[in-house]
């Protein structure tokens, strides 16, 4: 759906839409990814044509002002300090035409969140978890790229009340879906989630996947580790066994992604820092990651964490527990709504690793 009209006449036909309203670009407290990631004045530097930019709205006056061909006012964008500056000196483009920049500005925007989202693995992950849902700039004071009312307000319930066009939200659902295409292989997937107490197989699962992985890349694989919910004795799980490749280069498929191939797997995600492999069966997911980063960090401890915390480790099987009990539109939407709680443990779990001198050497 690319505009109101569309919305209101799915929403006059019975469908039930489902929101995910955003304005302002400032980050949790916590500093986890939410709404806020979507606004054009995030900050999430990326590469476009060579250029750096801080942020898409950036990336947005800079093009407005080259389409026009005012390539002093379009140096000095780059030079903003601040997204607010960007678009002050944007208004100031000389030779502006609106009906110009109207046929030419969705496009624009779209092409500036592409490279946002496509270059910043978390924000493109946050933006996917979104799925069906109708994304909506929920800003009082623009009745272009937002819908001229707040997320409070009760006209913000129906595109039909709507004050504004929301072009923001279409441009972001639009790079959802080019993202989709570029990231996930094969295109979206709607699986029925199982969820199963814990096998003692799993551990011995992992072994003969994690030699088989040996086996196909030799040194190229800095660490082999089995992660996610079945590596944690005692925690229920969907029966697919993850596994946590660790490489130097994520991005030089070539030193390990037809070894891989070779070896029976199948490639399903290729997104920033990460991929993933998969067995035919669909039982057995890879993940690589690269050494030292975040990535590899965050799923060992997690894993530690849970292990060593009974209380968690419930809370997390009640809510996995609960979600299955649901239909999803695909596994993103799955795994996003995962995401607050497991937040919640990462942080008292990285609280832990700091207080005891966890790391990720620490036997397994």
């Amino acid at each position: 759906m690319r505009s109101v009209e569309d919305l209101v006449r799915a929403e006059a036909a019975g469908r039930r839409l489902k929101y995910v309203y955003f304005w302002g670009h400032e980050p949790r407290r916590d500093g986890r990814i939410g709404p806020s990631c979507l606004s054009q004045w995030w900050p999430a530097e990326f590469t476009a044509d060579g250029l750096v930019f801080p942020t898409a709205e950036h990336f947005m006056m800079h093009r407005k002002a080259l389409l026009f061909g005012d390539e002093e006012t379009a140096a000095r964008i780059l030079r903003a300090r601040h997204p607010n500056e960007a678009k002050t000196l944007g208004r100031a483009v000389r030779g502006y035409d609106e009906d110009v920049w109207a046929a030419h500005r969705f496009d624009v925007v779209v092409a500036g969140n592409l490279a946002k989202f496509g270059q910043h693995a978390l924000l493109g992950r946050y933006l996917l978890g979104t799925s069906d849902r109708v994304l909506v700039e929920a800003s009082p004071l623009d009745r272009v790229w937002g819908i001229g009312l707040s997320a409070d307000d009760e006209r913000a319930a129906s595109p039909a009340t709507w004050l504004g066009a929301n072009l923001l939200g279409f441009v972001l659902m639009a790079v959802r879906e080019q993202l989709v295409g570029a990231s996930l292989i094969g295109g979206r997937e709607k699986r029925a989630i199982t969820i199963v107490d814990y096998d003692p197989v799993w551990p011995a699962r992992f072994r003969a996947e994690r030699d088989r992985i040996r086996d196909a890349l030799g040194d190229n694989a800095v660490r082999i580790d089995h992660v996610g919910s079945t590596a944690v004795p005692g925690l229920a799980a969907k029966p697919i066994v993850d596994v946590q490749v660790s490489v130097l280069d994520v991005e030089q498929e070539a030193t390990y992604l037809p070894q891989l191939e070779a070896a029976g797997y199948h490639l399903r995600v290729r997104q920033p820092d990460h991929r993933m492999v998969r067995t035919p069966r669909l039982d057995v997911h890879v993940h690589i990651c690269p050494a030292g980063s975040r990535w590899e960090r965050d799923h060992l401890l997690f894993g530690d964490w849970l292990r060593a915390t009974p209380a968690d480790r419930a809370a997390y099987e009640q809510l996995k527990r609960h979600l299955a009990t649901r239909e999803w539109f695909d596994m993103n939407q799955y795994a996003e709504a995962k995401g607050d709680l497991i937040d919640e443990i990462l942080a008292r779990a990285r609280h832990w690793a700091a207080r005891t001198g966890w790391s990720v050497d620490r036997p397994r």
